[in-house]
């Protein structure tokens, strides 16, 4: 067996990208399952997207993000790579949810770390020579 070529993309791009994302998507669940209870805040439209839509989604690409980091380690940086290009579209997927569905304090935490997610993925991009 020969030992995975060594990769174009360096580790750390795509470490924080994957750390980025999972956080946003873990704070995400953290407020839907905070709020759930809360009638005044889970009887609400823009929750309900959140709660049966956005995380639903969030959780999928959390999810192939993972599995692509695993292929990365292996050698096979492609898939990770294109994931970190479609992320960098997050805000835009994510248009017309208002973070605020949790609360405003919620909503400025969520909006850092979704932000962060978005960086991490054109860091990734553009070390892999993604413009």
């Amino acid at each position: 067996m020969t030992p995975p070529s060594p990769t174009a993309v360096p580790q750390m791009f795509v470490e924080y990208f994957v750390k980025a994302y999972a956080a946003f998507v873990d704070a995400v669940r953290a407020a839907i399952t905070e709020n759930v209870a809360n009638p005044a805040v889970a009887n609400t439209a823009v929750f309900l997207s959140w709660q049966t839509q956005a995380l639903p989604l969030l959780e999928k690409q959390n999810a192939a993000i993972n599995e692509a980091f695993a292929r990365y380690l292996i050698g096979e940086e492609q898939t990770i790579v294109a994931l970190a290009a479609d992320r960098r579209h997050l805000a835009k997927e994510l248009d017309g949810l208002p973070l605020t569905f949790a609360g405003p304090e919620r909503a400025q935490t969520l909006g850092s770390l979704k932000t962060a997610a978005v960086v991490t993925a054109s860091r990734l991009c553009t070390a892999a020579g993604i413009r």
